[in-house]
This record gives C-alpha cells, structure tokens and sequence, in this order.
C-alpha cells in the first residue's frame, strides 16, 4: 500500500510542480503589474508580502527601501493599536469618557459625553483639523486639541484630522505617564522588530494622526502583526478579541473603523479637512466604495501622497506602498495586484 501511494505521488510530482510554478509566475506576474502601476504614478516603494513572507520588494523612482518614509496620515492606524494595547494593559477601555480623566471636558455638557471610541472613530465633533498641519509649526497640539470646542454633538458626524488623536495622545500620556509614541514602541513595535520615528510640536508631542516615518518592510511587519490578530511568533502582542474592534465601522461613517479605512458602501457623512479623506471621497463619490473591484475585507491605513498599507485577508496579503503624490487609484493597484 505505502508503494502504491509513493508511486502515485512520484507520478503526480511533476504535475504538482508544475501547478506550484505556474500560481508562483502568476503571483509575480501580479506583483510586477501592481509595482508598474505604482512606479507609473510617482511609486517610491511596493512591498509585498504573504502567509508572513515577503514574496516581493522594490524600490523605486531612486528611493531607497532602507530609507523610512513619511507615513502622513497612514500614522493614524497606530491609535487603535495604542488603545487595543492599553485596554490589555488594564490602562482605559474603548467605551469610557474622556471626560473622566480630564475635568475641563466634564464641565462642558456636549463634551463630557465623548468616548474613547469616539475619538478613534473621529466622530467626537471636534473639527478635524487643530492648528498648521506641519507638526513642527505647531506650539502645542495636545493643549490646543483639548481647548477646542465641539463643532458637532458627538457622534453625530465623521471629521477627519488631527485634533481626535491629539485629544486621544494627551489621554495616553496622562493614563501612562508616558510619550504615547515611546509607549507604542515600547508596546507594540519592539515585539514585532519594527521600528517608527515620529516628528514633534515644540512641547514635544508627537502627531499620532501623521508625523510617523517607518521603512516599508517596518510597516509591513506592522500589518503582519493585525493580520495575524496580534500573535507575532507564537505570542498575543494584542488580544485578537478587542482587535476586531479596529474594523468596525460607525454610524457616522460606516467605511471607518478605529483608525483604519474599511472597504465598504459609504454611509453616513465625510467631512474632509485633509487631502486623504478628499482623495476617497472623490472615489466614495463615483463607486460609494473606496475599491469596488476589491474584496469587502479589504482594510488599509492611508497617507498624503498615496502612502499605503492594505491588508487582504482572503489572499493572507500584506502590501505597503509609498509615493510622493499625483492621481492614484486603490482600485486600479489592487486589480493589478490581485487580477480579474
């Protein structure tokens, strides 16, 4: 019996070889049409990576896969990331009051109701924007985010920008005692290997909606970790249940979770202070989906200037893109990336 199964596997190898080589040629031959899309559209780096392995890298238009990039608004993803890690730590949880660690909030009957949630959803009401949007011309954007009224009752409206994490950075720093960015290295990135520098206001607050620079292989490693439903190497960096949390849409905005873009039917309001937010409501407005073309389980950190991270449950993909601007498609890559 042993025999006749040896026989028939030595007889299926070549066959089986062959069906091996031919998904790996169509994978790569994916991969190079994704990288020329990207290279065609001012394309600093593609990263692919699958089952935890990275199966393709390139560096391009003279960037250096080494070098960390700005990740602009692609920094946001890290706030669910912090919470998921404090609410571990025993630290907040997702559904308590701002206002019950800063007493300025409590007297103010609109802002006394806001949740943590709702400041990663970005449905506090704050305006989305607080100050220049350059950090490093900002005096202090904690102070300034908490002094800000409410433009809107909370959770009424999705406004997009940095005021809700630098409400949410302060709240960290007061639950920690700690840089919320040293904490999240700490945390989060050392465990995985990774690594991000942030640029500061001049208190020295890091901008948690997007000052972050990482290389393309740190920030794919960072998708890995969520992908994985933060296990890295046989240990819970994040516990998977509260993870899930990230990819929950809102009222406000169903196609937003906690800090990640989510690839479904738009509902609800969008209200853009910044060039991501108008970038995918442009593409909201059209197709009422950022990627129609893609699978719904589809979510992605996204930055200025076409900074990207999808990850693609179903094909176990991780896939980091840099750029430096100009007209971009997420449907047009990720249909070259993933074929008809």
């Amino acid at each position: 019996m042993r025999r006749s199964v040896y026989a028939v596997f030595m007889c299926l190898r070549p066959l089986l070889t062959w069906s091996a080589l031919i998904l790996s040629s169509t994978a790569h031959a994916l991969d190079f049409a994704a990288a020329a899309y990207s290279a065609a559209h001012r394309g600093s780096a593609v990263l692919v990576m699958q089952g935890g392995q990275e199966r393709y890298a390139a560096a391009q238009n003279g960037y250096d896969l080494k070098r960390p990039h700005l990740l602009a608004s692609g920094s946001k993803s890290f706030g669910c990331a912090l919470a998921v890690a404090l609410q571990s730590d025993g630290k907040l949880q997702l559904d308590e009051r701002v206002s019950a660690t800063f007493p300025s909030w409590a007297g103010d009957p609109q802002r006394a109701s806001v949740t943590v949630r709702q400041l990663l959803q970005f449905t506090t009401g704050l305006p989305g924007q607080v100050g220049p949007q350059a950090v490093r011309l900002q005096r202090d954007l904690y102070a300034d985010a908490l002094a800000t009224p409410l433009r809107y009752p909370p959770g009424e409206r999705y406004t997009y920008g940095n005021a809700h994490l630098a409400v949410f950075g302060a709240l960290v720093q007061a639950k920690t005692g700690e840089d919320p960015a040293a904490y999240l290295q700490r945390r989060v990135l050392d465990p995985i290997g990774a690594r991000a520098t942030w640029t500061r206001d001049h208190a020295g607050h890091p901008n948690l909606a997007g000052s972050a620079f990482m290389t393309a292989r740190d920030w794919g490693r960072y998708g890995q970790l969520f992908l994985q439903g933060g296990d890295w190497e046989g240990k819970a960096v994040l516990p998977r249940e509260v993870l899930q949390a990230c990819f929950q849409g809102s009222a406000a905005l169903s196609a937003y979770g906690l800090t990640w873009w989510l690839n479904r039917p738009f509902e609800g309001t969008l209200d853009a202070d910044d060039d991501v937010s108008m970038t995918i409501a442009r593409a909201g407005s059209v197709a009422q989906q950022i990627a129609p073309g893609a699978p719904n389980a589809v979510v992605m950190a996204a930055g200025a200037f076409n900074q990207r991270l999808y990850l693609i449950p179903e094909q176990r993909l991780v896939v980091v893109r840099y750029g430096e601007g100009g007209p971009w498609s997420d449907n047009d890559f990720l249909k070259a990336l993933l074929g008809p």
